[in-house]
């Protein structure tokens, strides 16, 4: 009698123990549908920009693949610095896809839901190379900012990327 007193007790116990677990993982349930229900809110505010940055297209590809290689990439890690309630960032490894199937840069936003589009491309003329960066709002085209680097056989890629950035965080009005 005691042996079927004491399984009947560890039967009892292993139910509690079995109900506390299933009202601990329910609660813990409940509790992240509404923590993501509360935060959905907050997770992509009106008035956020999306920016995409674009692989810098060369004269020819071998020129772009060769001295500008991680170029856009750094661009990217920059400004995904930021705050993502105030910027999203689509890098090369979103974009390069797009760029390579032959879509034009604002298309390429589109497609993306991207507010800006950053293009950069190597132009070579007879006795120098130029960097050329632009960024343009998807919606209409319009030019936000656009500048020419001499891009030489010395060329410093850490000042220059440290430049377009900092130059386009300005016209963001984004914090350094």
């Amino acid at each position: 009698m005691e042996d079927s007193a004491l399984r009947e007790d560890r039967r009892a116990a292993a139910r509690r123990t079995l109900t506390a677990l299933l009202i601990t993982v329910s609660a813990l349930f409940v509790g992240s549908v509404l923590f993501m229900v509360v935060r959905g809110d907050q997770s992509a505010p009106e008035g956020r920009r999306v920016l995409a940055v674009l692989p810098i297209q060369g004269s020819n590809s071998a020129t772009a693949s060769g001295r500008y290689d991680g170029f856009a990439e750094g661009l990217t890690a920059y400004f995904g610095r930021a705050d993502p309630m105030d910027l999203g960032v689509f890098g090369p490894a979103s974009t390069s896809r797009l760029v390579e199937s032959g879509e034009d840069p604002l298309a390429v936003g589109r497609t993306l839901g991207a507010d800006m589009v950053l293009v950069g491309r190597e132009v070579v003329g007879d006795f120098s190379s130029m960097l050329v960066v632009e960024l343009f709002r998807v919606d209409d085209g319009t030019t936000l900012w656009r500048d020419e680097f001499e891009a030489g056989p010395d060329l410093d890629r850490t000042a220059l990327l440290l430049r377009v950035a900092i130059d386009v965080t300005d016209v963001l009005d984004l914090p350094r």
